[in-house]
């Protein structure tokens, strides 16, 4: 009775949704996380890209400590330069006082910041708070915080006071049950808006017997986000203000069950999944005119709740293995307009009809099958089919959306080991696409695709020499169901060879030689379905080859080649080919490879091309690409 009671106590307030959800605290410290940097430095064409990602986590002492950094870079280096720059940083630190009790600070820091003129291109959230966590259980978790928080966003610069408390009950075994559960309440008060957070999760799994499970997931949730945006004269000079608010609040629920048959039989296992959904999404604008004669004054709110069903059977046996997953799913959704004082009954009626065009019913069922057939210990057969059908309906008479879509796909390949350094495949995949618009004002849209895919190679790993390469064709056939009445629709067919080659021979114990390299040749043409006929329209010859020859050095490689690309394009006169444009590049290639086993990795891959285009304008531009991954 003890611990269902300090259950209770964590979960009165909010009970939240079905797995472990420390990702979302704030406030907690998982020491089971691995310590970690991941850099990657790109520049390709006009563009640099830079991504960080830091995580260090430990005890030292009675101080537990907690620091997490993502930094992601964009600069496009082109006439208007675009610099768009994201950083995300948090710092927790605890000190155990007890057993049970610690106390802690946490500082964060969120910016967002671009140069371009859009209405939120610069932004940042400054977090500090003190906090306690209590564990009056093992495995039971209690952090209340006080802090001051700081926003500014588009000049608006706002700050205010930050409390609440998060909960967490990590694995606890209760009977035969196993128990996840997370809550989280939170208050910025930045007057004068307010952000809040209320969220619970709960999940529970019992094992009734040693083949039978049943888990149950509810998540209950709730968040308010007040933002700035730029508001229209008139506004402003009424309220005196730079910029007007909206308030944007999301809530639902969910709720699932999951029921788990691992042997139905020796061979065969079950899964069943029910799952209810709904959220609403409300939006508030803080400053409005009362005299305001349009419908973009209203604000709206949208309801939305779905069902889902899936069902999941695992067959193994010795020669096959299979997963057969059937899906439904039902969806609901529906715009309302809001009144607000003072507005003629005739623009909320306007506002009204037009927020309910927006209303729709969506359904859904999936159909997928994976199977895995060993004729013998050398012959394998993989086949894989998806079959889907969606129907969209909308309820308003000025809304002709309604549509029904059917998805067909399938994939057989056969692979033969027909030495014991030689594999050989052939694979043939399909898709089928139909899309149909049920009223006459959009039906001009419906169309079927069709794509067949054929590819066959091999495989062949030998102690100097491993390969693998690839030959395909692929067409694919996208035909419109008026284009006779309809001009600007046009069937048009698209039919690529590809061939791809990946080889590495090894020269000595120190030094080989790898290579990739593919050859894409691509037609696009008007089609006539029915005639089976094409007329080509444009042509296109691309090449790539990049040879290296690599030497190691301890844990070290060092790489040097050459990179070639060629992209031609043609045109048609009849059936004779006009060339278009020409593409060549030539570049040096290097690179430098240091691997640690698990701990360190580091990779420097770069080159210098001399750029020719229809043979007469030239140029030389610099690509590379620098990444690190540390674990420590």
């Amino acid at each position: 009775m003890k611990k269902i009671f300090y259950i209770i106590l964590l979960l009165t307030p909010v009970l939240t949704f079905a797995q472990k959800l420390t990702d979302s605290l704030d406030f907690y410290i998982d020491t089971n996380q691995k310590n970690n940097l991941n850099t990657r430095l790109e520049k390709q064409l006009n563009t640099f890209y830079l991504t960080s990602f830091f995580n260090l986590t430990g005890i030292s002492n009675s101080f537990l400590y907690d620091i997490n950094e993502n930094y992601n870079s964009t600069l496009v280096n082109s006439t208007d330069k675009s610099i768009r720059d994201e950083h995300y940083f948090n710092l927790k630190s605890e000190y155990v006082l007890s057993n049970p009790l610690r106390i802690g600070v946490l500082a964060s820091n969120n910016i967002l910041s671009d140069n371009r003129k859009i209405e939120i291109n610069s932004t940042s959230i400054s977090n500090a708070a003190f906090f306690t966590t209590y564990s009056p259980l093992e495995r039971i978790y209690v952090s209340p915080f006080i802090g001051y928080t700081n926003n500014r966003q588009i000049g608006e610069n706002d700050s205010g006071l930050l409390v609440g408390f998060e909960g967490l009950v990590d694995n606890l075994g209760i009977s035969n049950w196993n128990i996840n559960a997370d809550a989280r309440y939170r208050d910025e008060d930045i007057n004068p808006r307010k952000n809040t957070t209320r969220n619970l999760s709960f999940v529970a799994t019992s094992l009734f017997e040693d083949n039978v499970s049943n888990t149950i997931g509810v998540k209950l949730f709730s968040a308010r986000k007040d933002f700035y945006y730029a508001a229209d004269t008139s506004t402003m000079h009424y309220f005196n203000i730079n910029n007007n608010i909206q308030s944007r609040t999301e809530s639902g629920y969910l709720i699932e069950d999951r029921l788990n048959y691992t042997h139905v039989f020796t061979f065969l296992s079950l899964d069943f999944l029910g799952r209810i959904n709904y959220r609403t999404i409300d939006r508030n604008t803080f400053y409005k005119l009362p005299a305001d004669k349009s419908t973009s004054a209203f604000d709206a709110k949208v309801d939305e709740l779905k069902v889902e069903f899936e069902s999941n059977a695992n067959i193994v046996t010795d020669k096959f293995t299979g997963n057969l997953r059937i899906n439904y799913s039902e969806r609901d959704e529906n715009n309302i307009a809001k009144p607000y004082a003072g507005q003629d009954d005739n623009f909320y009626n306007q506002a009204s009809d037009l927020e309910s065009q927006k209303n729709n019913t969506t359904s859904r069922g999936t159909v997928s099958f994976t199977g895995n057939y060993n004729f013998t210990k050398i012959d394998q057969l993989f086949l894989s089919l998806y079959q889907s059908k969606l129907r969209y309906d909308t309820p308003s008479a000025e809304n002709f959306d309604d549509r029904d879509e059917v998805l067909s796909m399938v994939r057989l390949k056969y692979s033969r080991a027909l030495t014991p350094f030689f594999t050989a495949f052939v694979n043939l995949e399909g898709t089928y696409n139909h899309v149909v618009y049920i009223f006459s004002e959009n039906s001009s849209n419906n169309n079927v695709n069709r794509v067949i895919r054929l590819s066959s190679g091999g495989e062949y790993k030998g102690y100097n020499l491993s390969s693998t390469n690839i030959f395909e064709v692929s067409a694919n056939y996208t035909v419109y169901d008026f284009e006779d009445l309809v001009p600007n629709y046009r069937s048009f067919s698209f039919r690529q060879l590809n061939i791809v080659d990946s080889t590495n021979l090894k020269l000595s114990r120190n030094v080989y030689i790898d290579h990739y390299g593919y050859v894409k040749l691509s037609e696009q043409g008007d089609l006539k379905w029915a005639a089976f006929s094409t007329r080509p329209i444009r042509y296109l010859e691309e090449i790539y080859t990049e040879p290296k020859l690599n030497f190691i050095i301890s844990k070290l490689i060092l790489s040097g080649g050459i990179r070639i690309f060629t992209l031609n394009t043609f045109t048609y006169q009849i059936k004779e080919k006009i060339p278009e444009s020409e593409y060549f590049s030539i570049a040096p290639v290097s690179q430098i490879t240091l691997n640690l086993n698990t701990s360190l990795y580091f990779r420097l891959y770069g080159y210098y091309e001399f750029i020719t285009t229809n043979s007469t304008s030239k140029r030389t531009q610099i690509s590379f690409t620098m990444q690190t991954m540390w674990n420590f």
